[in-house]
């Protein structure tokens, strides 16, 4: 799959910008640790947590965004779900991933399930679960992502992301992994639904066609 050249500046902020706050506070620690201000230990406790979440959101974002994994190689569920447990990590948002579903896909499916990750934890203002269902059928492959929680809501931005007819000249860093992940969707034969349930969680749904081989 071609990406257009600010989409992929525009993956490239969004990374910055979700790598930024940890890594300034390992810097912070750091200072403290030289100027000799850590008699009780909170500023190597600040470094190393710092360090495990910067670690852990390059580790999610390197497959989600990037090669990791490969472009057309094979990737596991369980792979994929260890990254969305560590991404999501420490946060206020939990992650309900069964662990005994596990099947070989095609790089671009995990990129699309961990993006569809990201969207569902970035509905959740005020925290709540993520939830993971998966559905193997006739016609391929089905992934459910479901966002409960107080005030789920899908932003605009990224509703106009995932849109057919979003364009790249549209796009901000805020919003450019909804139409990343739609454009890896399409490319594998499947399209990201999204829709909100009667209980007002924010769901998304893609269903990789068995022809495909994801």
């Amino acid at each position: 799959m071609q990406v257009d050249l600010r989409v992929a500046q525009l993956l490239s902020s969004r990374l910055c910008h979700d790598l930024v706050g940890p890594i300034g506070a390992v810097n912070t620690g750091l200072e403290l640790l030289q100027e000799g201000f850590d008699d009780d230990g909170k500023a190597l406790g600040l470094v190393a947590d710092s360090a495990g979440v910067a670690s852990r959101r390059l580790s999610f974002f390197r497959f989600a965004f990037g090669l990791g994994g490969g472009d057309k190689g094979k990737s596991t569920l369980s792979q994929a779900r260890d990254l969305a447990v560590g991404f999501l990590s420490g946060g206020k948002v939990g992650l309900d991933w069964p662990g005994d579903t596990d099947a070989p896909l095609q790089a671009p499916a995990v990129k699309v399930i961990l993006n569809m990750v990201l969207m569902a934890s970035e509905s959740l203002p005020r925290g709540g679960a993520v939830g993971i269902d998966f559905a193997v059928l006739d016609e391929g492959l089905g992934v459910a992502v479901t966002a409960t929680g107080d005030d789920a809501r899908l932003r605009e931005d990224l509703r106009s992301a995932l849109a057919e007819g979003a364009v790249a000249e549209d796009l901000t860093a805020r919003n450019v992994h909804g139409y990343f992940a739609q454009c890896l969707a399409r490319d594998s034969g499947a399209l990201i639904e999204h829709s909100r349930g009667s209980d007002g969680e924010i769901r998304f749904a893609v269903l990789f066609p068995a022809a495909t081989d994801c």
